[in-house]
């Protein structure tokens, strides 16, 4: 039994097409999607539409748990400031109302019971919240913890875009990068193979090259780097580099005084004087 995982696709078509091309010589019994479908790079229509075409199971990720609530009183404050959150104000005005409407039916989570070896728990973060992922740098008690509740031994889950294998005293957990925006340093489309012998699985890190060119292209048609405002040069540079700046960046941000994300244009540049590969505003990821 052979297991294709994916995650954090972010929207970003070429990535998706070349990962799908490399499944072809791969030859998975099954695709899964661990969320995070959408957002960021222009083509998220497009990259649902893929998706659901070939019938790949998938769930909410955080991105999508976003864009259900935007412009609804239920969300959080913070993503009413349009500037700061262009992206999703964006993709949000982007997204047809069938693709709303399969956001919505989305699971936060799944179990699988494959013949290959012991059954599965996907999740985008951690139980019960697709905001939080599991790093690398987390210590085994605290992964347990974030965990708690989930009954299957081996998990799968995504949102940081890290690569993760980790065996703890109670689970095994993967992370299988993400297709469409890495954040490890090496910018190719990331996915996962799981190989299963009836009693355990055996994980495989694949990585695809695809042609950037074709999103910056993309961003410059599209007029993202105007619709995206100040923060659009850190999401081409994020794809381009698979160094996390536009994430690196909110962080920085969030820590910053109230009045701090006024001038986005201001507070991208201080950021970029103290900030980038090597010096990352948070802790480096081992």
């Amino acid at each position: 039994m052979r297991l294709a995982v994916l995650a954090d696709i972010h929207g970003n078509l070429p990535a998706l097409e070349a990962v799908a091309a490399d499944l072809e010589t791969m030859s998975p019994d099954m695709v899964v999607v661990l969320g995070d479908q959408v957002n960021r790079c222009p083509w998220s229509n497009e990259v649902m539409d893929f998706i659901a075409e070939r019938e790949w199971p998938a769930l909410l990720g955080n991105h999508e748990a976003v864009l259900l609530r935007i412009g609804d009183e239920t969300a959080q404050p913070a993503f009413a400031y349009q500037p700061r959150f262009a992206d999703l104000w964006w993709t949000w005005k982007q997204l047809t109302p069938d693709n709303m409407a399969a956001m919505a039916a989305l699971p936060e989570e799944r179990r699988l019971d494959l013949p290959g070896g012991p059954p599965l728990r996907l999740l985008h973060g951690v139980k019960g919240n697709p905001f939080v992922g599991i790093t690398p740098d987390y210590e085994d008690d605290k992964i347990d913890t974030s965990l708690a509740g989930v009954e299957e031994s081996y998990v799968l889950t995504a949102h940081t875009h890290w690569p993760l294998v980790r065996r703890t005293p109670r689970y095994t957990v993967m992370n299988p990068v993400s297709v469409g925006m890495s954040y490890n340093g090496d910018p190719r489309a990331h996915y996962m193979l799981l190989d299963g012998d009836g009693r355990t699985w055996r994980p495989t890190l694949c990585r695809v090259d695809y042609p950037h060119e074709q999103v910056r292209a993309a961003f410059e048609a599209q007029g993202l780097f105007t619709a995206y405002g100040p923060m659009g040069p850190l999401y081409l540079n994020t794809i381009e580099t698979g160094e996390p700046w536009v994430s690196d960046f909110m962080y920085w941000l969030r820590r910053q005084s109230a009045d701090r994300g006024d001038d986005l244009a201001r507070a991208v540049e201080d950021y970029l004087q103290a900030h980038g590969p090597g010096r990352w505003a948070f802790a480096p990821v081992k």
